[in-house]
């Protein structure tokens, strides 16, 4: 790869860096040792250039992991803080310090188990109680990072003799165990910078290593004894230091415009996430009024298309669940799949047809009536863009024109708040439940007093049925989940107010050659990193100088 490529990426980065998810600051006291950049080179092995294993992390941002915000300190706290529960990449429940969640019929009331006979321990040597749990837990409801999770969340208590945690729930939810991927900390130390955990690191006496935890079971065979935390000044100090293996993973987005890029040196760790890209209509306007219209706009989307433009980060869904998830309905996905010329026959069907032959389509309202689609984007992304005009070019094959506005963050927002736009590409963080309720909360609007859109379901629509099949799957009992799912997708394709893309993928990157055994998920990216294998030998003389 060439240099000018690599100095693209690096003004990319200089903007990242003034951004809350930037990493800078802080210098370790770990001795450097000398080296020539390599940046730019394509390398055949890229190494451990300094013999140790090192993670970057924030001075600017919290350690303390139930409100640590930034990717880089996420990272360390992965090591030092175990999870209640962990996902694997099809959002399935894995064990962590509880083992087990059961709910009662319509998941109202919880109750989650630890393992009594294989206690977890603190780095302080205290065991892990349920008491630990059930604190950790209300601190994540108070906090901004985990509370959009809690919306429905009454209360918890805990049984320490038993190690059981109770939770009540104003709306019943048979998923809500999926949403506990939330780390534990001991209870008492939730003010302190660096509160205790137990995970298989603990940092030293002035936090600039995690060194492995005698605490953590197995510790002796941790792949490394000990991680470096170092923290660079500037942007472009942080791109030498990951391209020269001074810093060895880090996390990556690779839809955003603060994507660092990566070069034939690195392996790329792809990990599922619930950012789901969508469309959706302004059911007030014109011809979107009607669902027949929708319906066949619903496959005239080429998913594919927008995997191609993430560069296969990502993956096609034509339901509002991640398509690995074992109660995606492939039936109904399948019937939406990319179809103009189904497309067509469902508009002429619908009357929308060409009444006065200037290859133009009309829709019906007593008379025809000629229209045109305001389809507005966040410019923010080239893929969001690339997909609009993609649908914007097919539609115009078959007669519909469609005015494809990309507009700056600001704008994008006051255009869906006041109503200027007949359809919008749109992405969200959905829970780990799939939930949707804000997207058609009925309640979502214009307070006249304030002036103040409330809530994110810019479609306008005060269609409450989606609220009753939304609920009707979250409360489903293990007999009827995934038939109260299929109902909720196949009304959502009838009405087709909702048009589900896909999913974005995120990335852990490491050099290639140094890691093995990586498993990484959204929740836990170093996931059972106590069963890496790390390659820290210095074998590539391009590296540095003088290195031995």
């Amino acid at each position: 790869m060439k240099r000018s490529l690599y100095t693209a990426v690096a003004i990319i980065l200089v903007l990242a860096a003034l951004l809350p998810l930037s990493a800078c600051g802080r210098k370790n006291t770990v001795e450097e040792e000398e080296y020539v950049s390599t940046g730019g080179e394509d390398l055949l092995v890229a190494d451990a250039a300094d013999r140790v294993f090192t993670l970057n992390s924030s001075s600017h941002y919290s350690l303390n992991p139930i409100i640590a915000t930034n990717h880089a300190n996420q990272l360390i706290c992965d090591l030092v803080y175990e999870n209640m529960l962990d996902l694997d990449n099809s959002f399935n429940v894995l064990p962590g310090i509880l083992v087990e969640g059961s709910c009662n019929e319509d998941g109202t009331y919880w109750t989650f188990s630890m393992d009594l006979a294989n206690p977890h321990y603190f780095h302080d040597g205290s065991e892990v109680t349920a008491r630990d749990v059930r604190i950790s837990l209300q601190y994540a409801v108070q906090s901004d990072r985990y509370a959009g999770r809690f919306s429905s969340f009454m209360g918890c208590s805990h049984d320490n003799d038993a190690g059981k945690i109770y939770v009540a729930l104003g709306k019943g939810n048979t998923q809500f165990n999926k949403l506990m991927n939330i780390p534990v900390l001991k209870a008492g130390t939730y003010d302190s910078d660096h509160p205790i955990g137990s995970g298989p690191y603990t940092y030293n006496e002035d936090f600039t290593q995690l060194v492995a935890a005698e605490t953590y079971p197995g510790y002796e065979t941790l792949p490394v004894d000990t991680i470096y935390i170092k923290e660079y000044s500037s942007a472009a100090d942080i791109i030498s230091a990951f391209e020269d293996s001074y810093i060895d993973i880090t996390i990556n987005d690779p839809s955003s415009y603060t994507n660092l890029g990566y070069a034939s040196t690195n392996e790329n760790h792809d990990y599922a996430t619930t950012n789901m890209h969508y469309v959706m209509f302004n059911s007030e306007s014109t011809v979107c009024r009607y669902a027949a219209f929708r319906y066949a706009m619903a496959i005239a989307f080429d998913r594919n298309y927008l995997v191609d433009m993430l560069k296969g980060h990502g993956v096609a869904a034509a339901c509002p669940m991640y398509p690995t998830c074992a109660l995606y309905p492939a039936d109904i996905a399948n019937s939406l799949r990319y179809d103009l010329d189904k497309c067509a026959s469902i508009l002429e069907n619908a009357g929308v047809a060409d009444y006065n032959e200037d290859g133009w389509r009309e829709y019906m309202s007593g008379v025809p009536v000629a229209f045109r689609l305001r389809f507005i984007v966040c410019n923010d992304s080239s893929a969001k863009v690339g997909v609009a005009n993609k649908f914007a070019a097919d539609m115009e094959k078959i007669g519909v024109r469609v005015d494809v506005t990309p507009l700056v963050w600001d704008d994008y927002i006051k255009a869906l708040e006041e109503g200027e736009f007949d359809m919008y590409y749109g992405e969200i963080r959905l829970r780990n439940d799939f939930d949707l309720t804000e997207l058609f909360d009925p309640d979502s609007g214009l307070d006249k007093k304030t002036e103040i859109w409330h809530g994110i379901n810019y479609s306008r629509s005060k269609d409450t049925s989606y609220a009753d099949y939304i609920n009707a799957y979250l409360a489903s009992s293990d007999r009827t989940v995934a038939g109260n799912y299929a109902t909720l997708c196949n009304y959502i394709a009838q009405e087709s107010l909702l048009i589900p893309l896909g999913f974005e993928n995120q990335q852990l990157i490491s050099h290639r050659g140094i890691c093995q055994g990586l498993n990484p998920n959204y929740g836990n990216p170093l996931y059972d990193f106590q069963n890496w294998t790390i390659d820290l030998s210095y074998t590539n003389t391009k590296k540095a100088k003088g290195g031995n």
